[in-house]
């Protein structure tokens, strides 16, 4: 069973005998319904079934000649509004399915950032009519999360009263960071000078304070799948929606984190503390992203 069900409220299906009537409502009535042609006598099908505002699950699948329909796989889901600009993206195919991951060099985060692509069928049909290496920049992102808690924020006077500590910001490090991959030695010795005034300068707070009270947003993969982080971020909106299937409550939350926002669903049983604007959600994610075509 998929671990991430349960953050769109689907917490007591456990095995696939209990998953078929969700199947078959989603077969029966898709909210979207994607089918496009990757080979002369095969097409992609993508049957998206909302079960609340903005969240659901999706059926991927095969149409043969002869009319007749296999399902590959199927992944849980929740939409976003909060577009992100990225320097370019990159589609690269799971090697045991019909799914793909996104890819791209995220300046904001300083990393490569990694995404599970949600219109796959809207993606194959450009594969398809050979113009997948269009330039790609922009993507909705969002995630699930079955683990999170919520903390408080960071007074903004104890932050303004470190921000001139801090060195390089962000926008100039972008720049840097930039130059530094376009071989510019003075701009990787810029970094690399503000990193190690970064690391000491936390080593000396961490020694009276909380590390929760230093850092005000962080973003770093977690585990071994290429697509799960750990996040720190600060709440913009919190909307509390329910399961029609189930019943169940979820959160949906528009988070920040080191200036990328997204949309996040939990299930509310897993999420502990009562979510707020200016409060932060710290958990683990599932992260996906649907690039604009």
């Amino acid at each position: 069973m998929h671990s991430y069900l349960r953050a769109i409220g689907f917490s007591k299906i456990t095995s696939r005998m209990l998953l078929e009537p969700v199947y078959r409502k989603v077969l029966a009535e898709p909210t979207r319904k994607t089918v496009t042609s990757v080979s002369a006598d095969t097409k992609i099908i993508q049957l998206d079934r909302d079960f609340g505002d903005g969240f659901g699950l999706s059926l991927v699948g095969e149409i043969a000649a002869d009319g007749s329909l296999s399902i590959e796989h199927y992944f849980p889901y929740v939409t976003s509004d909060q577009l992100t600009n990225q320097e370019c993206i990159y589609i690269e195919k799971h090697g045991d399915k019909e799914a793909f991951a996104g890819i791209s060099d995220s300046y904001e985060l300083g990393m490569t950032l990694i995404f599970f692509l949600r219109n796959i069928a809207q993606y194959e049909h450009t594969t398809w009519l050979n113009v997948s290496n269009l330039y790609m920049n922009k993507v909705y992102l969002s995630a699930l999360s079955t683990q999170g808690k919520i903390i408080l924020n960071i007074s903004p006077q104890e932050d303004s009263g470190h921000a001139e500590e801090s060195g390089i910001n962000q926008a100039n490090r972008s720049k840097l960071l930039e130059a530094a991959r376009q071989g510019d030695k003075t701009a990787l010795e810029s970094l690399t000078l503000d990193d190690m005034d970064t690391y000491s300068l936390i080593n000396k707070r961490v020694r009276h304070e909380d590390i929760l009270s230093i850092v005000d947003t962080n973003f770093m993969p977690y585990g071994i799948e290429t697509e799960h982080y750990s996040l720190i971020g600060n709440i913009l909106k919190v909307e509390e929606k329910v399961n029609s299937f189930t019943g169940e409550h979820i959160y949906i939350l528009t988070v920040q984190t080191n200036d990328i926002a997204m949309t996040i669903a939990i299930s509310k049983e897993d999420l502990m503390g009562e979510p707020a604007v200016g409060r932060r959600f710290k958990g683990v994610v599932w992260l996906q992203g649907l690039v604009v075509l």
